[in-house]
């Protein structure tokens, strides 16, 4: 499985681990977590294995540092849906916007490979979940007290995201109904806002 990481000190420089995780993020979206090797970063940064080892010990540490990288883009949604400055909403529909740009380019072979072969850090995907559902509470909860939406269970409506959120996040789920990250998205809040009667 490649070289062995030796227990050495390592250079500690975050903006430039965060520059590299950025460079690395589009390949490993696009073709996957299975097959990459210390050599092929090297190659995608343009750097030596050698100057990789020195910010890396293994993969394992840059696919968690990639996915933190990508969580954080995907969090700016949060800022959006709790300014109140903006009407109502028209935060949440900004919010998707941004949400669905930032995970447009997430593959299902990416999220495949995020579970099955680093499920440490698939758990930090499970965490955002979390946080996401708790953001979404916190904006119906105000959209129901102001009289914005309809007065129903702001637990139901939390219900229905974590489960639509947990399919998401669940590759062969989007496989089996030859669906993207982005077209789920898109599907699903138009659906939660606009329901399914033609009108």
């Amino acid at each position: 499985m490649g070289r062995k990481s030796k227990n050495k000190k390592r250079k500690h420089h975050p903006q430039k681990k965060e520059q590299w995780a950025k460079q690395l993020l589009p390949h490993f979206q696009k073709n996957g977590l299975r097959n990459f090797t210390m050599d092929d970063v090297a190659e995608l940064l343009n750097v030596s294995k050698a100057t990789v080892y020195k910010y890396f010990k293994s993969r394992e540490e840059i696919v968690q540092l990639c996915v933190a990288v990508k969580l954080e883009e995907i969090r700016h949604f949060s800022e959006i849906l709790t300014n109140k400055k903006t009407p109502f909403l028209d935060r949440y529909f900004l919010s998707l916007e941004d949400l669905t740009k930032n995970i447009a380019d997430i593959s299902n072979t990416f999220l495949a490979d995020l579970k099955y072969l680093f499920p440490e850090t698939w758990q930090t995907v499970n965490d955002f979940i979390e946080y996401a559902l708790q953001i979404l509470r916190e904006y119906y909860e105000e959209g129901i007290a102001g009289g914005m939406l309809d007065d129903a269970s702001s637990s139901l409506m939390v219900m229905s995201d974590r489960f639509f959120l947990q399919s998401l996040s669940d590759p062969d789920f989007l496989n089996s109904h030859q669906l993207t990250l982005k077209d789920a998205f898109k599907q699903y809040f138009k659906m939660k806002f606009f329901g399914i009667v033609k009108r």
